[in-house]
């Protein structure tokens, strides 16, 4: 894309946005930022700045569905992803990974592999640093390893990565995509442009990415827990495979349930590139997970602690609960488009009682008593660790679960500032015992 001397809109203040004008000024445009914040650092409210655009460029928080873009299109002004303007101009290879749960986790264990095996790795996009802040900084021998969100896959017309990969579909962000057709089309986004040399690493055990792949002409590469797939990664005899092969054993490795996925996954990646069994399979026993990830914070009087705030909605609070012995498990936060009652139709056995708290306490409540599943409401996370102590105790569980189910923005800016105050409530309460 040439961008010498044409009119670009960066719609978007934060860090993607900064880093997207940052590029596109170095090629040469003349580059503006516009914000809906009027308060925002280094940009413009006033609408007009569209007015002679010949390129606007999205960071991912911008809902790309408001009429004055509708007319921007339809003037033939490039409307353009932050994540598509940065591949544009990146020649080095690019390993792109989505789904709806275990994104950064798969990145950084990706990267992590990679980084082992002595090859140039980066990590960008949703996973904190935007891709466009060092696009055009790489060489043709580095990787950009890339996280990418639904949000930033929109709008990304021929965004196509050497080495794709689709993890799992979920409903999930509905408030923004409107409706699941839309989400799975933002998925695709990932593999949709690619070509026959290029490859795509998809989950053949979630039904909606098998028929999402259908048609892809890269060349697919599946990965399964279920049942053996000798063209790609699977589970055998208590070891994690890759075409027939052996490379680290199940009970060498902090994963469990739904996040072995992650694991096959990143086996076919970096396989595929090359990595030697034994560089994959010891990157893999000594990788750390990121934070707030079923996260053991503390064993409290024989109790295990784990904090899952990642947890952002239904599927994958399932998937702590599965990999959760006997536990308490404290729900809730922000009210949103979450059903819970796809939660208590199918609550794992592995639950034994059920706290719930935060803005949506009330819709947990109803929900669960539809199928008959008793909930204790707290007031607060504090309050709630308080109820889940003393229920896991007179039940004789295990273990606290703390995967809320539910965005974070009742009380919070994040679900990383969720977990720390988590982390915090625990620690308080400990020092009361």
């Amino acid at each position: 894309m040439r961008l010498m001397s044409k009119n670009v809109v960066i719609y978007g203040a934060g860090l993607s946005g900064i880093s997207a004008y940052e590029l596109v000024r170095e090629k040469g445009a003349k580059a503006i930022v516009y914000d809906d914040n009027p308060n925002a650092k280094r940009a413009t409210s006033s609408k007009g700045v569209f007015e002679g655009a010949d390129i606007v460029v999205l960071s991912p928080g911008v809902n790309p569905n408001k009429d004055f873009l509708f007319d921007a299109r339809l003037e033939n002004v490039k409307v353009l992803s932050e994540l598509e303007l940065a591949h544009q101009h990146c020649v080095a290879e690019q390993i792109a990974i989505t789904g709806t749960n275990g994104k950064t986790t798969t990145t950084m264990l990706v990267d992590h592999i990679l980084r082992r095996a002595g090859l140039n790795s980066h990590t960008v996009g949703n996973i904190g640093t935007p891709f466009s802040c060092i696009a055009d900084k790489l060489d043709a021998t580095e990787i950009a390893v890339i996280e990418a969100s639904s949000f930033q896959l929109e709008n990304s017309p021929t965004f196509a990565p050497d080495i794709a990969v689709l993890l799992n579909i979920k409903p999930d962000h509905m408030s923004r995509h409107l409706t699941m057709q839309n989400y799975v089309r933002a998925k695709c986004n990932v593999f949709l442009h690619q070509s026959e040399s290029d490859v795509l690493v998809y989950n053949q055990d979630d039904e909606l990415v098998c028929e999402a792949v259908e048609d892809a002409v890269s060349t697919k590469i599946p990965f399964s827990k279920s049942h053996v797939v000798f063209e790609g990664a699977y589970i055998s005899s208590g070891f994690v495979c890759y075409k027939g092969r052996p490379i680290v054993a199940l009970d060498e490795i902090d994963f469990k349930g739904d996040e072995i996925d992650n694991v096959l996954a990143s086996v076919c990646v970096c396989m595929q590139k090359g990595v030697s069994a034994f560089n994959v399979a010891s990157a893999i026993t000594d990788f750390s997970k990121p934070k707030y990830r079923r996260q053991l914070t503390r064993i409290l009087n024989g109790l295990y602690i784990y904090n899952d705030s990642k947890s952002t909605n239904i599927s994958a609070c399932m998937c702590a609960c599965e990999c959760t012995s006997e536990c308490a498990l404290i729900v809730g936060g922000a009210c949103g488009e979450e059903n819970f009652d796809d939660l208590f139709c199918a609550l794992p056995k592995t639950v034994g009682a059920v706290i719930a708290q935060g803005e949506n306490a009330n819709i947990i409540c109803d929900s669960a008593k539809k199928f008959g599943v008793d909930v204790i409401v707290a007031s607060d996370l504090e309050d709630a660790v308080c109820k889940a102590y003393d229920v896991a105790k007179k039940l004789n569980l295990k273990s606290i679960l703390f995967s809320p189910a539910s965005k974070s923005f009742d009380r919070y800016k994040n679900f990383e500032e969720r977990g720390k105050h988590f982390d915090n409530a625990i620690a308080s309460f400990a020092k009361g015992r």
